[in-house]
């Protein structure tokens, strides 16, 4: 039993001094790695940059109204998903009491689609 402790010990130290030279292989991966966070980091940036000027577009809590485009305001081809956050908004601020033509300079949406949210939501 002494000697496969003995045994076991001799090749632990072994294997630890081996690591030790095996150090120079990882200077490759090291860099690979720094390279990637390093995208990583410009591309979350990028995303940033692009939430914050989005976030300045939809703020409607600021009570600036958006300039944009007419063919904007009044497409029909947003995706589903800005629809929904639309309508949501849209029924947000009426259930707090903000008047239709708040919402209206708010949201830069048509007034006829507003009130079209505003109906659907009443009649649910």
């Amino acid at each position: 039993m002494t000697v496969v402790i003995i045994i076991l010990l001799v090749a632990a130290i072994a294997l630890f001094v081996l690591s030790f030279m095996q150090k120079g292989d990882n200077k490759q991966l090291e860099t690979e790695l720094e390279e990637v966070a390093s995208q990583l980091m410009h591309e979350n940036y990028e995303l940033k940059k692009r939430v914050s000027a989005l976030e300045k577009l939809m703020n409607p809590e600021n009570g600036q109204t958006t300039d944009l485009p007419a063919e904007t305001e009044e497409s029909t081809d947003l995706s589903p998903k800005m629809k929904d956050l639309l309508k949501k908004q849209v029924i947000t601020l009426y259930t707090t009491g903000i008047a239709t033509d708040e919402i209206v300079e708010q949201i830069a949406l048509p007034r006829e689609e507003v009130e079209q949210i505003i109906e659907e939501y009443l009649e649910h």
